[in-house]
């Protein structure tokens, strides 16, 4: 009764209405829960029932609609658990395996030891097995339990044949007791089992030779370690095919085999590279400069070898000690050479002249491998010796002229003979110097006779004028000094050849002095152009021919040239005008057009030909360079 009248007074306020919605709210709700129940028990019902037809394979297919609603079901079911309570009921992945031979398949392990199972390739996710998983895993087990067998067949007998070899049986024991092997027990193991054995060994090799060279394509050497190369061969059919459990122990061995074959490959390469620079030896020549020998070179397969870095580097060292060492006996074979012509010339004159035939042979081009102080040295040591050789021959003269004062006068006479004969070659002596100083005075641009200087030997007419045949100037014959001499034509025309040669050589010297001093720019100029910049006047190389200072500027244009290369070169690098594209016919052309206006490009104008080839190579390691970064990106996009 009082709820009956509170519920009047309430429908009286005008709150009642408010009561009866929240009745109805709450039935509402209470039959929803009901129902859920309902559905929950139904759906358990339904999936006992599904497993009870699972087991009859005749019913199976009958009900198909009900397993997919239930698996419906089941993944409603956990749509909507969060992130922390799936890892609080699970855990988190804690390691993973590749399962080997599947097509992209990882099983997964947690924390709280659920297996789950990923799919690399097709991003599949499951916590149930999946069925070609579970195959694999069936015939690798069918698989092994065979190989088990196998082993245990062939322990087996080799345990039979050790019990019959201690004679457990006796049958190791002859009827007399002597000791010998019953050969009716000599082929007691099975030929199936060592028939699978050796086709189990023949796997193992070609395992090992393919994991092998997996190591070798990669460059994984002896300072590598396992742990730090195992991502690099992680996914590589090579590495998976090694048993699991054998894979670092063959990593360390393979290696070390390897580097043992790394070395007697190398040792093979050394031994022929060494043996081809002995038999070309003679197309190696002063200044034995590494470049001009790679260029040599170049094209040898000997010179090739493996086409590795360590070979390179051996090659090279190689290659710089024979260089070192030629240039070594070349240098021994100039001093020999230089003291054997230093002694002819000097031993038959007067030790004033010793300076000027030194300061002459110095400056011949055969000579430029000694150093000025190794040409020195041996001067100084010619120079004793001949003193020494002097002074004992005058002492040996002097002895004699003691004892022939006591004998006829014949002595008397011969003593007056040869003192006259070496006066008349010191005299002679002091007229070639003084000749010799008047050319060097007077002769400031002499007239240069090609004929005198390509011969060899001087053949002298018995009428013939030296004056007239060398263009003597007057200011010369005019003078004092010279009217007095007492040389022949033969001797005047001897001194005269060597003051050409020293004359073009010293002006050789200085146009090379000049040469040096020029910018890179002038590479392009001609030898005429060159002439006129360095002797302003015209006055220093007036008189020498073109071919005279022809080799001082080729050599000087060559090193120029080669340095021009190099800088084109890391211009190429550095600007971004070549593409690896950039060899197409639109392309090249635009690209010729860009490049033409840097000065790196104008200064190889003189040879066209090795500039475009520079471009070309340029772009072709452009294009090696592109396709290395379009396959890495392949592979990081896998």
């Amino acid at each position: 009764m009082q709820i009956n009248i509170a519920e009047e007074e309430l429908d009286q306020t005008g709150e009642v209405t408010k009561r009866e919605q929240v009745k109805i709210h709450i039935g509402a709700a209470a039959e929803e829960m009901e129902q859920n129940r309902d559905k929950e028990k139904a759906n358990d019902k339904a999936e006992s029932k599904f497993d009870k037809e699972k087991e009859g394979s005749n019913e199976q297919n009958n009900n198909g609609s009900t397993r997919e609603q239930l698996e419906n079901s089941k993944k409603r079911k956990y749509d909507n658990i969060s992130k922390e309570m799936q890892e609080y009921y699970v855990g988190t992945p804690h390691s993973w395996e590749y399962v080997e031979g599947s097509k992209g398949w990882f099983i997964i392990e947690t924390t709280k030891n659920y297996k789950f199972y990923f799919n690399k390739k097709t991003n599949e996710k499951t916590w149930e097995c999946p069925e070609d998983v579970e195959e694999l895993f069936v015939r690798q087990k069918m698989k092994k339990e065979d190989i088990n067998n196998v082993d245990k067949q062939y322990e087996d007998a080799e345990k039979n044949d050790y019990n019959k070899c201690v004679g457990r049986d006796n049958s190791f024991y002859g009827n007399d007791g002597s000791y010998g092997y019953d050969t009716k027990y000599n082929d007691s193991a099975d030929p199936s089992v060592n028939q699978n054995r050796n086709r189990k060994d023949e796997d193992l090799e070609f395992i090992l030779r393919e994991y092998k060279n997996l190591l070798i394509e990669k460059n994984i050497n002896e300072f590598c370690k396992y742990e730090n190369v195992l991502a690099y061969m992680l996914y590589d059919r090579r590495y998976l095919n090694v048993p699991k459990e054998r894979r670092k122990e063959f990593f360390h061995i393979l290696i070390k085999e390897i580097k043992e074959e790394k070395k007697c490959e190398i040792k093979t390469l050394v031994e022929n590279f060494i043996n081809m620079l002995n038999e070309m030896e003679n197309k190696f020549t002063y200044p034995f400069s590494e470049y001009d020998a790679v260029h040599i070179l170049k094209g040898k397969k000997e010179y090739k070898g493996n086409y590795t870095k360590e070979w390179a580097n051996s090659r090279n060292k190689l290659l710089g000690n024979f260089l070192e060492k030629k240039k070594k006996e070349k240098q021994k074979q100039m001093e020999e050479e230089f003291e054997q012509i230093l002694y002819d010339h000097m031993q038959d004159e007067n030790p004033g002249v010793w300076i000027k035939i030194k300061n002459n042979l110095m400056k011949n081009e055969k000579y430029v491998i000694l150093s000025y102080d190794k040409k020195n040295k041996i001067f100084e040591d010619v120079s004793q010796t001949l003193l020494a050789k002097r002074k004992q021959q005058n002492r040996r003269s002097g002895g004699d002229r003691r004892s022939g004062r006591a004998d006829t006068d014949d002595g008397i006479h011969f003593r007056k003979g040869s003192q006259t004969l070496e006066e008349h070659k010191k005299n002679t002596n002091n007229e070639k110097n003084i000749f010799l100083s008047l050319l060097h005075e007077k002769l400031k641009h002499p007239n240069i006779d090609e004929g005198l200087l390509n011969d060899h030997k001087i053949n002298i007419k018995k009428n013939s004028n030296f004056e007239n045949d060398c263009f003597i100037p007057r200011e010369l014959t005019n003078d004092e000094r010279y009217k007095k001499l007492k040389l022949n034509a033969s001797e005047k025309y001897y001194i005269y050849k060597e003051f050409i040669k020293n004359y073009i050589n010293l002006k050789r010297e200085m146009f090379d002095k000049l040469l040096g001093e020029l910018s890179i720019n002038c590479i392009n100029n001609s030898l005429e152009d060159i002439i006129k910049m360095t002797d302003k006047n015209n006055k220093s190389f007036k008189s020498l021919k073109r071919h005279h200072l022809e080799e001082v500027h080729a050599k000087w244009r060559n090193y120029k040239i080669r340095e021009a290369k190099k800088i084109f070169k890391d211009f190429l690098k550095k600007s971004n005008f070549v593409k690896h594209d950039s060899d197409e016919r639109e392309k090249y052309a635009d690209l010729v057009n860009e490049l033409s206006t840097d000065v790196s490009y104008q200064r190889l104008d003189c040879v066209p030909e090795e500039r475009e080839e520079i471009i070309k190579e340029r772009i072709k390691e452009l294009k090696v360079e592109h396709e290395q970064n379009k396959n890495l990106a392949e592979r990081l996009n896998f």
